[in-house]
């Protein structure tokens, strides 16, 4: 069986991944502050816009004007697809939190098929899953978003916050579970260089062959670039 591809928007992370995230997929880009997890999001949507696909940004943080502020600082004229109706940009508030999520429940599903999104971006998890106390709510709402994400045929990325006392986890535990692929960000303190280096690792993703070398990256003016192959390199080594 053939697996349709979608490139990440990053060539380097593609070739890791047999040609990119499978079609319909959902990939959580989990990393602590500071590591490129929005930037990501949107170089992923970037690559989709260029190809003239329709693309949805969802973000919980940044405004309309905010997010295009921020992609037009690496060179992505988030605000010509905005015009052209290529590029779909929503705001969700802690203030209509119970809003928010009768929108995903019921307004999110018809929106993707009235738009007709093929990639989308939640940006980000963690900042909604912070506004629920009780763990069973917290846990039926994301899933119920990755749900909405498959059931809509778009290839999707969440972003989410690092667990400070675990690299290897996302703040609440949960979106590593429920989505299809998991990629950490993570940075490195080198105390002898007085430097940091910045780490990235494909840890889960069904239906492809990954890698699971730690990568170096940067992030450029005009986005993430890794700048090597990782596996046997001592980059990381203090």
């Amino acid at each position: 069986m053939i697996i349709e591809r979608v490139s990440s928007g990053i060539p380097e992370l593609d070739k890791k991944l047999e040609g990119g995230f499978p079609e319909n997929s959902t990939t959580a880009i989990i990393g602590a502050f500071g590591t490129g997890k929005s930037t990501f999001g949107m170089q992923f949507l970037n690559e989709g816009l260029q190809n003239g696909e329709h693309c949805i940004l969802i973000s919980l943080d940044d405004d309309e004007e905010a997010m295009i502020r921020t992609a037009s600082e690496f060179g992505w004229d988030f605000q010509r697809y905005v015009d052209e109706e290529l590029l779909l940009l929503m705001k969700l508030t802690a203030i209509d939190i119970k809003t928010s999520i009768l929108r995903i429940r019921s307004e999110l599903p018809r929106l993707f098929e009235l738009f007709g999104a093929k990639r989308c971006v939640f940006d980000s998890i963690t900042l909604f899953e912070m506004l629920f106390t009780g763990e069973n709510e917290r846990r039926l709402i994301v899933y119920d978003l990755v749900q909405v994400m498959r059931n809509s045929g778009a290839t999707s990325v969440i972003t989410s916050e690092l667990d400070s006392s675990n690299p290897h986890a996302s703040r609440f535990g949960m979106i590593e579970y429920v989505s299809d692929g998991v990629i950490f960000l993570n940075y490195h303190r080198r105390a002898r260089e007085k430097t940091i280096l910045l780490s990235i690792e494909i840890t889960k993703m069904r239906r492809t062959k990954h890698s699971r070398d730690i990568m170096a990256y940067e992030v450029h003016r005009d986005g993430i670039k890794i700048t090597t192959d990782g596996a046997h390199s001592d980059i990381f080594k203090c």
